[in-house]
């Protein structure tokens, strides 16, 4: 019965972890218990937690462990000294660093379920997909009065005079399937993937309009398909695209101007001005500057839009300003530590799987869109990504196929002890009493 019920949990269930992990619903609050949960997932999966910091020796571990004893910590208490914060709201502006744990609750999760990479791969993919086919069923059925002003403080179905409707899908594992899918055409060459890379893209375009991950999506694709391409390619490819390249250039120079305020209209000017609040705020004290100076929760009556005096004040709008400015020098340089492991990590599974490869492009993704949005907005992602990553070198140190379960090889049985044949009794052995031949 025990073995029934663990390979069915090996094979479903348990995938539905995932988007918690990868904080599919963190910010959505209309996704209602589930957004509940997501803000509690860490507390819940706190046990897992401390299995794998006693029980599994990560090679990260110290490195999370610190991080986690500073940004949950010292950064609170640093946030009592310089914001108007009671211990309360110090200790909930922490909460977004909470999912720094999925490092440790992710590997845990996978040591005790143990499931195949291949199984991993599909429940991961599958949510991908998922995603995709909801955002297009949403756009088709969610009636336009749905649609609220961003300043309104909607979230999920957005409008503005720029962009006009637009969709604030949670994208990670989308954007983890796209690369995969990329991964995979690059590999096989058929016509459907490239025919559900062009569809995915023109839905992020049409319907979640980002336009950051968006392009950057779009870059990281690109250079999946040069990184295939021979070297001698490249240069006679990057040759014949000079000449167009500064034509286009000078076409399209006197026009720019105007583009680029088109494309980031309100929105480079609102992040402009808070770029100059935090860089005046950080740098009148050395000590904000070295330590940070923590932040305040949305959850706050006074915010830290009310404390600067300016409505479009966010923190994790103005990228790595915002990580420095919360955390200090520092506190950033062990994200950008944590980070840089976990890109390294990623990259040093591949062994020519689309879903491996795509670990690594996830994390480049991720570190790209960090020049505008605070990787520690959403850091789950990311620690979850090298969990896994450690998983798949530990199953290939063990020398384990995509398709088998487990983690670590079997323990061998020990060699048996050879028994002597006169101890079966087929050999009888001389008495002690019986005299030598010719003895007398």
């Amino acid at each position: 019965m025990g073995g029934t019920v663990r390979r069915i949990w090996r094979g479903g269930p348990w995938f539905a972890l995932m988007p918690l992990f990868f904080q599919i619903f963190h910010y959505k609050v209309e996704a209602g218990p589930l957004y509940a949960l997501s803000k509690g997932w860490p507390l819940v999966a706190a046990p897992l937690t401390l299995y794998g910091m006693l029980r599994l020796r990560l090679p990260d571990g110290p490195l999370y462990l610190l991080l986690m004893a500073y940004t949950l910590g010292l950064t609170p208490f640093l946030s009592l000294l310089y914001l108007p914060n009671g211990l309360i709201d110090a200790l909930l502006s922490s909460i977004k660093a909470w999912p720094l744990t999925y490092y440790f609750s992710v590997a845990a999760v996978l040591t005790l379920v143990r499931p195949s990479e291949r199984a991993l791969a599909r429940g991961v993919i599958s949510f991908g997909v998922a995603t995709y086919i909801v955002m297009l069923v949403l756009w088709m059925v969610v009636p336009a009065d749905r649609f609220q002003p961003v300043a309104s403080g909607a979230n999920l179905f957005s409008w503005d005079e720029g962009r006009g409707m637009y969709i604030r899908m949670p994208m990670m594992l989308a954007e983890l399937s796209l690369f995969w899918l990329g991964e995979r055409f690059i590999r096989e060459k058929r016509l459907w993937q490239l025919l559900l890379l062009l569809g995915a893209i023109v839905s992020m375009v049409a319907i979640y309009k980002a336009r950051l991950p968006t392009g950057v999506s779009i870059i990281i694709l690109g250079l999946i398909v040069l990184a295939r391409i021979p070297a001698n390619w490249r240069w006679g490819l990057g040759a014949l695209a000079m000449l167009p390249a500064v034509m286009a250039a000078m076409i399209v120079a006197p026009g720019v101007p105007e583009l680029l305020g088109r494309i980031f209209d309100e929105s480079l000017f609102i992040r402009l001005r808070s770029v100059v609040i935090a860089w005046d705020w950080i740098t009148g004290d050395p000590f904000k500057l070295l330590l940070g100076s923590g932040s305040i929760s949305s959850f706050s009556s006074l915010t830290l839009a009310d404390f600067f005096g300016n409505a479009d004040f966010w923190l994790t709008d103005i990228g790595w300003l915002g990580v420095l400015m919360e955390y200090g020098l520092i506190g950033t340089a062990l994200i950008v530590a944590v980070h840089v492991r976990a890109l390294l990590t990623a990259r040093s599974v591949r062994n020519g799987s689309a879903f491996r490869s795509a670990l690594g492009d996830y994390v480049v993704f991720e570190l790209l869109c960090s020049a505008v949005y605070s990787v520690m907005y959403a850091p789950g992602p990311v620690v979850t990504v090298a969990a896994i990553a450690w998983w798949l070198r530990v199953r290939d140190e063990a020398g384990l196929t995509a398709d088998e379960p487990g983690w670590r090889p079997a323990r061998a049985a020990p060699a048996a002890i050879e028994v002597p044949a006169w101890a079966h009794g087929r050999i009888a052995r001389p008495s002690p009493a019986t005299p030598a031949p010719g003895g007398g």
